[in-house]
């Protein structure tokens, strides 16, 4: 299978799944809530399936960075590989790892994304254990859930630990939810922006009221000064990429500089979801509560450096919640009383745009 082909098969795949189960529940309102999604073994081996299959790609440009890792792990040499503990120290002990091991590039692929895709199917199993099928088709039908699987592997993997972090933690297994934070930052230091909001939302900012007036005074923020914000970011040197993208004057795709309403009108979904859930309706759901408010600081800090080059990635440290922000209302709370109905246009929509942004606009 060509480069270009994998793409177009996980959009057919994915589009396949949605009109399956986004069928069912249009025709079957009376689909009981305790019913739903009664098994995990499925989704269990669809999601190993995919690791497999796109871990075993071919090297090609068409997977973006793959090309750079692959690279730079086939030069390596185990005898130079160390660890510096002011860069991502757990990735080269991975790297180092599967050299030690022997591991073709190939291989090496494979195992970031058994990691990838794992994590954010046992964190969506955690968070949605009434129906880990639709938890795991809306997970693996964001818009970026492809492009970090083989493009951008660092801040996908790194992303997915931390998100299976925020479901330990909600549990109270702080133990364990803070290894894994530990984890994430090794393989990715941008992902302290992500544990750090999980932490206020926990712990600090319990209302979603003011997680969302932050959110929009970061819009004005970023409108009237958004240059300053940016230029103050990557002075910061927390992540030697934010200079990189910030100062960086590449255009290709991903990578438009200026302010993106359109990213900003993607990101904006998750937030209407919260407002409605949390303040108009007063629903009253802890573990919704902190991924709203994790969503809302992150995506905020996104907004106020969107003119970097490459936003995108920046804009990853807060979209790997946001299918768990749309599904998790869906699958876990009373909100409509034809909710299978709603649920089923949701799902709809919510993969179109997807297929619609890769297959059309990019």
């Amino acid at each position: 299978m060509k480069g270009w082909q994998y793409e177009h098969f996980y959009l057919a795949l994915i589009t396949l799944f949605a009109i399956w189960m986004g069928v069912r529940r249009l025709i079957s309102s009376d689909y009981s809530h305790q019913e739903k999604g009664s098994s995990w073994i499925f989704p269990l081996v669809l999601s190993v399936a995919f690791a497999f299959w796109l871990g075993l790609r071919p090297v090609h440009p068409a997977f973006g960075d793959t090309v750079n890792y692959a690279y730079e792990y086939n030069m390596k040499d185990i005898r130079t590989i160390g660890f510096d503990w002011n860069s991502e120290w757990l990735w080269q002990w991975l790297m180092m790892f599967c050299k030690s091991a022997g591991f073709t590039v190939h291989q090496f692929f494979l195992v970031i994304e058994v990691i990838y895709v794992l994590t954010a199917f046992f964190a969506a199993k955690r968070f949605m254990p009434n129906d880990p099928m639709l938890a795991m088709l809306f997970v693996m039908g964001s818009l970026m859930f492809y492009t970090f699987g083989v493009n951008g592997l660092r801040n996908g993997i790194a992303c997915h630990i931390v998100l299976l972090a925020i479901s330990l933690l909600l549990d109270d297994k702080y133990l364990l939810g803070g290894l894994l934070c530990l984890c994430a930052f090794g393989f990715h230091r941008s992902t302290m922006l992500p544990i750090v909001s999980t932490v206020a939302a926990m712990f600090f900012i319990k209302d979603f009221k003011y997680a969302l007036i932050f959110w929009i005074a970061s819009i004005f923020i970023s409108l009237i000064a958004g240059g300053a914000i940016t230029n103050f970011f990557a002075d910061l040197g927390f992540d030697d990429r934010m200079t990189q993208y910030t100062t960086s004057k590449d255009m290709s795709l991903f990578s438009r500089e200026g302010f993106r309403w359109d990213f900003l009108l993607y990101s904006s979904m998750p937030i209407v979801m919260g407002w409605y859930i949390c303040l108009k309706r007063k629903i009253q759901d802890n573990w919704y509560n902190v991924i709203c408010i994790t969503y809302a600081l992150c995506n905020a800090f996104w907004i106020m450096v969107i003119r970097s080059s490459y936003s995108n990635r920046f804009a990853y440290l807060s979209w790997f919640i946001y299918p768990i922000v749309i599904a998790y209302p869906l699958i876990n709370l009373p909100v409509w009383e034809d909710q299978d109905r709603k649920t089923g246009l949701i799902l709809l929509a919510y993969v179109s745009f997807t297929v619609f942004m890769m297959a059309v606009v990019w």
